[in-house]
């Protein structure tokens, strides 16, 4: 159990960073004001991502994972690597779809929520 605790912590630092309070899991995305919108631009292009996909799908979703969910340590890139295959697997528990690392149209939907 302490094993367990000592990783959940580890991975909350890795994704929020330090000082950062991580969202409660199964949190409801906080509802914002027009003037406090994640600064993420439509694409209008959601294709199938996951690790290794690279290009604009991915900044876009790295942008949602950073601004409106959170994620403060997911860096817009657009390489979909390991901090933000982590960052997706805890977006998709928390929103109650497949846990499976891949940003598919359930995951799109999530990413969207939170940024509403």
């Amino acid at each position: 159990m302490k094993l367990k605790s000592a990783a959940l912590g580890a991975a909350t630092v890795l994704l929020f960073g330090l000082g950062a309070a991580a969202p409660a899991a199964g949190a409801a995305p906080v509802q914002q004001g027009t003037a406090d919108r994640a600064p993420c631009p439509e694409t209008h292009s959601h294709p199938e991502i996951s690790m290794g996909s690279t290009g604009t799908a991915v900044r876009h979703a790295q942008c949602l994972l950073q601004h409106g969910a959170g994620y403060k340590n997911v860096e817009i890139d657009g390489i979909f690597g390991r901090i933000t295959d982590i960052a997706v697997r805890d977006a998709q528990s928390r929103c109650g779809v497949d846990v499976d690392g891949i940003v598919g149209p359930d995951t799109w939907w999530c990413l969207h929520a939170f940024n509403q």
